[in-house]
């Protein structure tokens, strides 16, 4: 195949399926990537064409233009070097553990650790607290009996308060605001993972929980609860930013 367009997030097409699989064949993925089949460029299509340019003394722009191209497809292309990851620290691995014992949480706005579930109490946190309801009787009849109602962030906070990290509530603004950013290839096990507001990147409003393995904890909403899925489940623009959580660390 022959260089036709330059290729940038967002882009589909036969041309980005080639891309990809070349990337992939190179080791610019992250682990959580094991094959390609999808036509589209994403979110980790983007790092791992970063990462190659780095690596290839090429400009970092993410894009494949007719350079970055040429060299990903020459005799002189490389295998990625390895990333050396930091060290999950027991503070990290504290709370993804907590975590997981939490699926089936329900979400409630403002909630954090909430244990009064009654409907009076939850109608008082959220404006939408009959699909709150709905969910909480729906989970009493599967059989949960120790319900705990969150946001997504007040899901967080309770996991670093009940792990003796903090004593503290913060919203997703604030809990980005303790973080060092990561690129997807580096995440590890207790990283942050943030949407952005649809008109203003700057405003964290959404955050969930990397498990490793390509996984993520989240109380996803007032339908669902706390749930464990791919971190492509979304689509791999889902997920806008990547922190890692400088109190995990001290």
């Amino acid at each position: 195949m022959e260089f036709s367009r330059n290729l940038k997030k967002g882009t589909s097409g036969e041309d980005v399926l080639f891309c990809k699989q070349k990337l992939l064949e190179l080791g610019f993925y992250g682990d959580h990537i094991t094959t390609v089949t999808k036509k589209t460029f994403g979110a980790d299509t983007l790092e791992a064409v970063k990462r190659f340019q780095a690596q290839a003394g090429l400009t970092v722009d993410g894009i494949i233009g007719k350079e970055t191209w040429a060299v990903l497809f020459s005799n002189t292309a490389t295998e990625a070097e390895p990333i050396t990851k930091t060290k999950v620290t027991d503070k990290a691995n504290a709370i993804c553990s907590l975590a997981l014992t939490r699926i089936g949480d329900l979400y409630v706005w403002g909630g954090s650790g909430m244990t009064n579930l009654s409907d009076s109490a939850i109608q008082a946190k959220d404006e939408e607290y009959a699909r709150a309801i709905a969910f909480r009787d729906k989970q009493y009849k599967y059989g949960f009996s120790d319900l705990l109602g969150h946001d997504c962030s007040g899901f967080i906070s309770w996991l670093m308060r009940e792990t003796g990290i903090w004593d503290d509530r913060k919203n997703c603004d604030g809990l980005w605001a303790l973080c060092d950013a990561v690129d997807r290839n580096e995440l590890i096990a207790g990283d942050f993972l943030f949407r952005n507001s649809a008109t203003n990147v700057e405003d964290e409003t959404h955050i969930g929980l990397y498990l490793g393995s390509g996984k993520v904890i989240h109380d996803k909403g007032r339908d669902v609860g706390v749930v464990v899925e791919g971190i492509n489940q979304g689509g791999s623009g889902y997920w806008h930013k990547c922190g890692r959580c400088k109190l995990l660390y001290q």
